[in-house]
């Protein structure tokens, strides 16, 4: 997702991940079989991308912490939104539009089936 971030924002993104050790999960799971599965041990991978979304370091290994550092040059962004710029060139209002509603409103609405003949009579009524 970073890397889509990178390219769709034309910009650096800076991805770091925690690791877990083994020790964390024995603290925080305890010998529980089912808390063991969902929090794994690992998970790092951070890494840097440039606004083309290329990698612009190597990745620091699942299971390692570190720092990565990256030259970066600010002129590739320009270079990266005369590419492909979302709220310029392809920017369709013909196309999209974003209507916002700002009156109040129920954040929950509850609705039914109603049958088929009930429906009808409320249109029969309706036409009266």
């Amino acid at each position: 997702a970073s890397q889509i971030y990178a390219v769709e924002g034309s910009c650096y993104v800076l991805a770091p991940c925690a690791t877990i050790s083994k020790e964390m999960i024995e603290m925080l799971n305890g010998d529980d079989p089912i808390k063991n599965k969902l929090l794994l041990e690992g998970g790092g991978f951070s890494v840097i991308y440039g606004p083309d979304g290329s990698l612009l370091t190597d990745r620091i290994q699942e299971n390692e912490e570190g720092i990565l550092y990256a030259d970066i040059d600010l002129s590739a962004i320009a270079l990266s939104k005369s590419v492909a710029d979302p709220t310029g060139h392809y920017s369709r209002p013909d196309v999209t539009q974003l209507v916002f509603n700002n009156k109040p409103q129920r954040p929950v609405i509850e609705t039914y089936e109603e049958s088929s003949s009930q429906q009808e009579e409320e249109i029969e009524n309706v036409e009266e």
